[in-house]
């Protein structure tokens, strides 16, 4: 990992002057780790449907989920009860604890049905985008192995074919809409959930350990295709605690005359989505607004017309907000926390939203990865920001140090360096990928994130991403393989060579632009290669633009130097 490729991808950092000081002794070493300020969380010892359904009492009877677009509306005790009827589903249809059940739902109130029913049967979640295509779901199915893969009409021609490629007999769950058929063969969700029975005892005999797999999302990581992140029980209950400390509980617990109300634009297939909107608010009785997709009318006339209090966004929207002509103080006139992640965010826009808002409400940047199972660093309520650019503080059990990329040295806290995160979040391993999952760790148990940053521990500073090392392309806060769509490009029979990078885009923050070298004597428009790409992935996937080029620039190794690359052509 720290052989030539490496150095040469890094060759400008040789320019940086690091001042170290390095000790032998453990105790020296400590001092070139940052540790929170707040004390270390307890673990409990209880499930994750246990953890969530603590205090159920003070909001039993209010609405958990509404939809946008349906209307359609589940109420706590439903939510309950409907995912105890999914659990026990799969347990008499043959499905034993450690079974792997894969959702790919766009956000709605049946997803976290089916996704805290698979928790509760002791099965695996596995979370897949809606939008994917054949491609996409065959290489998630191959690495995850789902038994069952629970689903829209939308998106079942795209489910049948991917597992078709990957060999998986997965039984099909339809989540069914009215006047929509649903397909032969398949089973209705609405007949097994929300009609269906639950065995409290046979689920009440459920038994898993803190460090069994309970959840995989996918993550690119710091290079290639998407990976299985293994993100475990003790990872997910370790994550609950640190969000409900009173520095870093942005909801506040509901009852019968006050409940917190959240939009969810952030997909819960996302790990930001999954722990932290959806679990981390679940569990404090807020009320959820989701929104299949995001479409900026929709979700600045729920501003307008719904007593807003919690706004989580991305880049994007966060511009959208700070910019967009038609918000006004009136879209912010009960919220009280603005909370920005999934990728940088200029301090300009995180003042333009203060503006709007008069000041009425506190503005944080977070930072987390999917392999550190939700936000390591936000900023803590009440602190007076001095740099807005900054990601806020390590959060409680979390623990930063930073390394020279060149050599995997650590540097005095201060100083910019790969930024390794360390605490009881961090991810068991990447899913059968015991290589990346070496590659990715420190001898210390620290992941390496593949961000660069530093800490400034003056007040209201705080830790700030400076640039990445990663590979990976983020589009609208979503991630962006270059490996992936290089593959794609690479099948198509004119195609010798391809390369892919990320390039800055105002709105998005960064679009794919692909370099390809034609086989001898051929020619064939860009256009027809970014439709063919375009026909196998995801919208947010597709290449904005194609360059012709004689050569692309690799290392005597032949890794592609996306750097060389970025400077000649971007």
């Amino acid at each position: 990992m720290h052989g030539l490729p490496r150095k040469l991808f890094f060759r400008e950092l040789k320019k940086i002057k690091w001042q170290r000081k390095f000790a032998t002794t453990a105790a020296r070493r400590d001092e070139f780790i940052l540790k929170s300020t707040l004390p270390d969380v307890v673990i409990p010892k209880m499930s994750i449907t246990e953890k969530l359904w603590q205090d159920k009492s003070s909001f039993w009877n209010l609405v958990a989920l509404e939809s946008v677009e349906t209307k359609k509306t589940y109420t706590y005790e439903q939510l309950h009860r409907y995912s105890a009827n999914f659990a026990t589903f799969l347990l008499k249809h043959g499905l034993k604890p450690g079974d792997v059940v894969a959702v790919m739902l766009p956000n709605c109130p049946e997803f976290p049905v089916a996704a805290l029913g698979t928790l509760q049967a002791g099965c695996v979640l596995a979370t897949i985008n809606h939008i994917y295509k054949e491609f996409e779901v065959g290489h998630h199915a191959t690495i995850a192995e789902p038994k069952i893969i629970v689903t829209i009409p939308e998106c079942y021609d795209s489910v049948v074919k991917g597992l078709k490629s990957a060999k998986n007999n997965s039984k099909i769950v339809i989540v069914e809409h009215a006047n929509t058929k649903t397909p032969s063969g398949t089973i209705k969700y609405s007949e097994i959930a929300e009609n269906g029975d639950a065995d409290y005892a046979l689920l009440d005999k459920i038994e898993r350990n803190e460090d069994d797999i309970a959840l995989i999302p996918f993550s690119s990581g710091t290079t290639g295709l998407p990976k299985g992140v293994q993100i475990t029980y003790k990872n997910i209950l370790a994550a609950m605690e640190i969000m409900q400390r009173k520095e870093t509980c942005f909801p506040k617990l509901s009852s019968s005359t006050f409940q917190d109300i959240v939009p969810c634009i952030l997909p819960f297939y996302h790990i930001y989505g999954m722990i932290v909107t959806l679990l981390g608010h679940l569990s404090k009785g807020c009320k959820l607004v989701t929104l299949s997709s995001f479409s900026a009318s929709l979700y600045l006339n729920l501003l307008k017309t719904q007593d807003v209090t919690l706004l989580y966004v991305v880049p994007p929207v966060a511009i959208l907000l700070g910019k967009h002509p038609d918000v006004s103080s009136e879209h912010f006139r009960k919220v009280r926390h603005v909370i920005c992640g999934a990728a940088p965010l200029a301090a300009s826009d995180a003042e333009a939203i203060l503006e709007k808002s008069n000041g009425n409400l506190e503005f944080s940047q977070g930072y987390g990865t999917t392999e550190t199972t939700s936000l390591a660093s936000v900023w803590f309520k009440g602190t007076k920001i001095e740099d807005y650019d900054c990601s806020g503080v390590p959060m409680a059990s979390i623990k930063l140090k930073f390394i020279d990329p060149l050599n995997g040295n650590t540097i005095p806290i201060g100083q910019t360096g790969e930024i390794c995160v360390g605490g009881p979040v961090i991810m068991k391993g990447y899913h059968k990928n015991l290589e990346s999952t070496k590659d990715c760790m420190t001898e210390d148990g620290f992941f390496k994130t593949g961000d660069l940053g530093h800490y400034c521990d003056k007040p209201g500073h705080g830790l700030k991403i400076t640039d990445r090392i990663k590979e990976l392309i983020k589009v609208k806060g979503l991630q962006v393989a270059p490996a992936e769509l290089e593959s794609i490009l690479r099948s198509h029979p004119k195609v010798a060579e391809a390369a892919v990078i990320g390039v800055p885009h105002e709105f998005y923050g960064e679009i794919p632009k692909a370099f390809v070298i034609l086989k001898k004597d051929v020619k064939i428009p860009a256009g027809e290669l970014q439709d063919f790409v375009a026909s196998k992935v995801a919208s947010f996937k597709r290449i904005e633009e194609v360059v012709f080029v004689n050569d692309i620039p690799k290392t005597a190794s032949g890794k592609i130097l996306r750097r060389d690359l970025k400077k000649m052509y971007a």
